[in-house]
């Protein structure tokens, strides 16, 4: 009977129009963002009502010797919620933006991501649980019976996570407008080519800004109060390692693709140089609509056999490079991408006989 349930549910899975597909998604994103985090919210306001009943401060590190750290009730409940519900909607939430990697790696990312949150909130409320009643934290101890509930229920979230969500087909068609600028880039006698030979004849760099948008904003804060979370327990001052991870952050979320004749490059930020390339080391150029994901996400990503400045999905600029090496730029649309590979094609072919004046070669 589960083999006849497992087939039924792949089939409906390879069913699903590509419309379909993208709204299921949607809304396990949707459902799992919400219901980690509603979970950490909830164990956080089980704290607040039980307040009466806890010293202040609260145990919230033990060592060999017993407790020696201590963290105010505010502090647990803002754990619960961005360290237990918010890592696990974050490890589940990654896992289906990477399906088109591999779906059972995505199935294994859900169930995992569901369990861990639901772990991680489980050990924030065992801490609390175990200092009820107590006039002091430095006798405190995490409550057993509230971890190992947690721990059941964390792999019965697991199996729930891995048996009910199923991705289907990845939609990787390239859209008809990108199809388009790809062939207009690759031929020579098109208003994007010609306009290409005219700023190359006049030695014009062609400089295109890039960046995350306002999801940079979120990246960079994000990683910034992770890290600070993460170290304040071991020491107060260590937390301010926080503000350099936000500003390195910073600088892979936005920046700048640049063609002139000495090559292609990225300046992520707008100065720290990556992905440099002569023409002479470039085999093909094109234009593509490309899933972040597929290359592990945004900033610059290594994957596999790709290198990539990655500001988000859509087009992108894709030049092959070496031994079945990619290099990928993000593009602001599909237009300033055909522009970019036309100028490519042009540098890669080298000077022609005939010459391109301005008012020979129409606009773009």
């Amino acid at each position: 009977m589960s083999d006849i349930r497992s087939q039924a549910g792949r089939t409906e899975a390879r069913m699903r129009t590509p419309q379909a597909e993208q709204a299921y998604n949607r809304r396990w994103l949707i459902g799992l963002l919400s219901g980690a985090l509603g979970l950490g919210v909830l164990a956080a306001a089980w704290m607040f009502s039980v307040a009466g009943e806890l010293p202040d401060p609260l145990a919230s590190h033990w060592g060999r010797d017993g407790v020696d750290g201590y963290m105010s009730l505010a502090g647990h409940a803002l754990i619960a919620v961005l360290v237990g519900g918010g890592s696990g909607a974050l490890v589940a939430a990654l896992s289906i933006l990477a399906r088109g990697q591999s779906p059972l790696v995505a199935r294994l990312g859900v169930g995992f991501g569901l369990g861990f949150g639901v772990l991680m909130t489980g050990l924030s409320v065992g801490v609390v649980a175990g200092q009820i009643g107590l006039a002091d934290a430095s006798q405190a101890e995490i409550s057993a019976p509230v971890i190992w509930a947690a721990a059941a229920l964390a792999v019965l979230a697991v199996a729930a996570g891995v048996w009910l969500y199923r991705p289907g087909t990845y939609d990787r068609t390239q859209s008809p407008e990108t199809s388009a600028l790809d062939d207009a880039a690759a031929d020579q006698g098109s208003a994007v080519s010609l306009a290409a030979r005219e700023l190359a004849a006049d030695e014009q760099p062609l400089e295109v800004n890039v960046s995350m948008g306002r999801w940079k904003w979120l990246a960079s804060l994000g990683t910034g109060a992770a890290v600070a979370l993460s170290l304040v327990f071991i020491h107060p001052a260590l937390a301010l390692f926080g503000v350099p991870a936000a500003a390195l952050l910073w600088v892979f979320c936005q920046g700048r693709v640049i063609i002139d004749p000495d090559g292609v490059r990225a300046l992520a930020g707008g100065f720290w140089k990556l992905m440099p390339l002569t023409y002479g080391e470039i085999r093909a150029a094109s234009v593509q609509d490309i899933k972040a994901m597929d290359f592990g996400g945004w900033g610059y990503r290594l994957n596999g056999g790709s290198v990539g400045f990655i500001m988000g999905s859509g087009p992108a600029l894709v030049l092959e490079a070496g031994f079945a090496q990619r290099y990928v730029f993000s593009m602001p649309d599909a237009e300033t991408a055909a522009r970019a590979c036309a100028l490519v094609n042009v540098y890669r072919a080298g000077p022609r006989d005939e010459s391109v004046t301005p008012s020979a070669a129409p606009r773009s």
